[in-house]
């Protein structure tokens, strides 16, 4: 087996031919690790630091990735870091499900560029990953100097039934309550604007319109009670704006809208990656808050889903209470990073087996 190093942006851009195939292989098969997201999460947030991106080929053809960077050493550490941390909500070395030792070959190649980086901390593994099998025996050995944190559980639904079956295992009271609120704004004459009732709006695709919508709307509720956007946040903002069309066309992404007239209400941004529909961003206008928007928007939503036969609804990485109205199941995610000898044994302890 063969490592290649990729360290610059027209090499990283080569790879796409195969690497999404790569992707659909690996035990981390998800929307954040498609080259859709992590080439252009590296062309907004690569310039100051440096890319440590490997490639493993076995007679010529590539069996796995290592999406890698280094940290800039001054507002981060020189720490070994997955493309896309801090934005995406799963990553992983892109190994085939079936050749989890290719993670191996990875650390041993990562091992030998040792100079070149400080430390780990490589963020939202999920538990279950193969690859904990190869860093576990990386630290126990002495190699890697690093323990595992647990960071946060990633709520997700199975759709294994018809729409109709699961709703109404919601409740009759959560039921009740979409209906009451729907009732509420239909009837309430002052309530629509321009005149028009409450309409749910299935979007595929994204440009600048909608995304300056979704930043008012972000807005509105920041001002009302702080609540944090991405949409809110320039880099972040940059970056999205460029990914969601993109992602859009390559058909990834999934928008629900609640609409009165033209005016945007509630939306329920996600991702789709091979049947599975990861949902990652909502908001709501907080001048009808007593219409429970927010909650309607996700009904609409997943049924929307359901019907459009998906086999998963991925809530990703948070523990809203919202979240477990919908699944009591939930995946764990983890980090790998260098901590010191006093924190190591309750960070172990901690950390849950795979």
């Amino acid at each position: 087996m063969e490592i290649e190093l990729i360290e610059d942006m027209s090499a990283f851009a080569q790879l796409e031919p195969f690497w999404n195939q790569l992707v659909g292989e690996s035990s981390i098969n998800t929307c954040h690790s498609t080259f859709e997201w992590l080439f252009t999460w590296w062309r907004h947030f690569g310039a100051d630091r440096r890319l440590l991106l490997l490639v493993a080929y076995e007679h010529g053809v590539p069996v796995g990735l290592a999406p890698l960077y280094i940290g800039n050493g001054t507002t981060e550490s020189n720490n070994l870091h997955f493309l896309g941390q801090g934005l995406s909500d799963y990553a992983d070395f892109i190994v085939p499900r079936d050749r989890p030792e290719v993670t191996e070959v990875f650390i041993s190649a990562l091992l030998e560029l040792h100079q070149s980086w400080d430390g780990l901390d490589l963020e939202e593994i999920p538990a279950e990953s193969p690859s904990r099998r190869y860093l576990d025996a990386a630290v126990s050995s002495g190699r890697l100097e690093a323990a595992w944190q647990t960071t946060v559980r990633c709520p997700y639904l199975p759709i294994q039934t018809d729409w109709e079956t699961f709703y109404a295992t919601m409740g009759k009271g959560f039921q009740h309550e979409v209906r009451n609120k729907l009732n509420r704004w239909n009837n309430r004459s002052t309530g629509r604007v321009e005149g028009m009732e409450l309409r749910y709006v299935d979007r595929r695709e994204a440009d600048d319109t909608f995304v300056d919508e979704v930043v008012a709307l972000s807005d509105k509720r920041r001002l009302v009670d702080n609540h944090r956007s991405p949409f809110l946040n320039h880099p972040d903002l940059e970056f999205l704006r460029e990914v969601l069309p993109l992602m859009g066309r390559r058909n990834q992404l999934r928008v629900g809208e609640l609409r009165s007239g033209k005016a945007l209400l509630a939306f329920m941004l996600a991702y789709y990656w091979q049947g599975v529909v990861y949902t990652w961003n909502t908001q709501y206008d907080p001048a009808y808050g007593e219409y429970s928007l927010g909650r309607i928007v996700l009904v609409r939503f997943a049924e929307q889903s359901f019907r459009e036969g998906c086999h998963e609804l991925n809530f990703m990485r948070g523990e809203e209470a919202y979240k477990f109205q919908w699944t009591s199941l939930a995946r764990t995610n983890l980090a790998l990073r260098s901590v010191n000898a006093s924190q190591l044994q309750s960070v172990v302890a901690a950390t849950p087996e795979p």
